[in-house]
């Protein structure tokens, strides 16, 4: 039986039933419909519905090629929000599904919980029966958006855990056919050198095949490989990959964050790590100040354990940070090979990419003690709310295990081991 943990991110108004009308009464309104598009750390895509307590899902599990290895197709009933902002969600066996695809169904999800603000984005946590975790996460749907102009450049985050890219841009024509993409990791010599950026990308350009587009969803194929994209003019791009390539959450550069939108602000979210279980958090932003950076003060409830509260600040990659041992890389600096990219023209260097930033302070692990990792954010402005995706990138070495593989990693070096997800309450 799997276990689900779902987050709705942008705590916007609440899904909820209309009240009556005036002292002459009147029939209530009917619950408000908003479905999301998600990609997976594991290359799986979903559909999820929400119609006031009621949830169904179309879950495309997907294989190493982009392939369908089966579908689940959920319904579900929630309960009301608790305390936390959680509500607990039954899966109805009877009314659900799974059918088989290019293999034999898995058994159906169990119960899942579940936290929403509607009409933003998604996130979705599962454990299946023999413990492995997997983390979606997606934006509102556009179902009209197979007709949408989706040209422009595009800043990107990299879900998915054991990965070495971190993130990037691209740049698609008016169809999602042919792209241009940028795409950065870090490399270092030992887990507390300050490691530098690695411009990853093989082939900066693409074309690929039209494999259609249904219900807002562009089916796009490179060689043996599936990808779908759920890409819409309003600015939001999901990319899902083959399993094991993780996924990618974007943004036209036009909807991205500036550090002035970090000021004075609450938000809530959870924490994804590859050595332990998820953790809901909790933060609170200042004032700016000199630097410039912006202080926030995050509070995560472990468990087991108490609370750990850190205190960080919030920078554009360009400014200079105070922490050490590693330090942040120089990202005014262009890697080796980036400067033959054509989006260089315009992004000389990864400072320059709109919407990314990144935390300085006191980073620290479950112990209390300083950690190693450092965190890089994309942030984005939708619905008058504002989106932080965070990917934690930490040293690993060959006698650890890869989550996105199951086997070691083939080379010691600095890999995606954590994403998080906070959103403006």
């Amino acid at each position: 039986m799997k276990r689900i943990v779902i987050l709705l991110m942008g705590w916007t108004a609440v899904l909820s039933l209309a009240g009556c009308g005036g002292s002459g009464g009147g029939a209530a309104t009917s619950p408000v419909s908003t479905t999301y598009s998600t990609t997976s750390d594991k290359g799986d895509y979903a559909e999820w519905t929400l119609t006031g307590k009621a949830l169904t899902a179309t879950w495309h599990v997907i294989n190493t090629t982009g392939g369908i290895d089966y579908i689940y197709n959920i319904v579900a009933s929630c309960t009301a929000e608790a305390a936390n902002g959680t509500r607990t969600c039954t899966v109805d066996a009877a009314a659900s599904s799974c059918a088989d695809g290019m293999s034999t169904c898995s058994s159906l999800p169990g119960s899942f919980d579940l936290m929403e603000a509607p009409d933003v984005a998604l996130f979705v946590h599962t454990v299946n029966a023999s413990g492995s975790d997997e983390l979606h996460v997606g934006f509102v749907k556009n179902g009209n958006a197979c007709t949408d102009d989706v040209s422009g450049d595009y800043t990107f985050i990299r879900t998915g855990l054991g990965l070495d890219e971190a993130f990037g841009m691209y740049r698609s024509d008016t169809n999602f056919l042919h792209v241009r993409h940028s795409d950065f990791g870090f490399d270092t010599s030992a887990q507390n050198v300050t490691p530098t950026v690695r411009y990853r990308t093989g082939s900066a350009s693409e074309s690929f095949s039209d494999g259609s587009c249904v219900g807002g969803v562009r089916t796009r194929t490179s060689g043996a490989d599936t990808f779908r994209s759920m890409m819409t003019k309003s600015g939001l791009f999901i990319l899902d990959m083959p399993a094991g390539q993780g996924g990618l959450l974007s943004f036209k550069t036009s909807k991205a964050a500036s550090l002035a939108n970090f000021v004075s602000k609450r938000f809530k979210g959870i924490v994804f790590p590859d050595d332990g279980p998820p953790q809901l958090i909790t933060a609170t932003s200042g004032a700016m100040m000199a630097g410039p950076e912006v202080p926030l003060t995050a509070i995560i409830p472990l468990t087991p354990g108490p609370a750990q509260t850190m205190n960080l600040k919030v920078q554009a990659l360009g400014t200079q940070s105070t922490i050490n041992s590693p330090g942040y890389p120089d990202f005014t600096v262009a890697p080796a090979g980036y400067s033959a990219s054509t989006l260089a023209a315009s992004y000389a260097a990864p400072s320059d990419i709109p919407g990314l930033f990144k935390l300085d302070g006191e980073l620290l692990d479950r112990n209390g003690s300083p950690d190693a990792g450092r965190i890089i954010l994309a942030a984005m402005n939708f619905n008058s709310k504002l989106i932080i995706i965070g990917m934690n990138y930490n040293y690993r070495t060959t006698k650890d295990k890869n989550p996105a593989t199951g086997a070691n990693f083939n080379a010691a070096n600095l890999y995606n081991t954590g994403n998080f997800v906070l959103f403006e309450k």
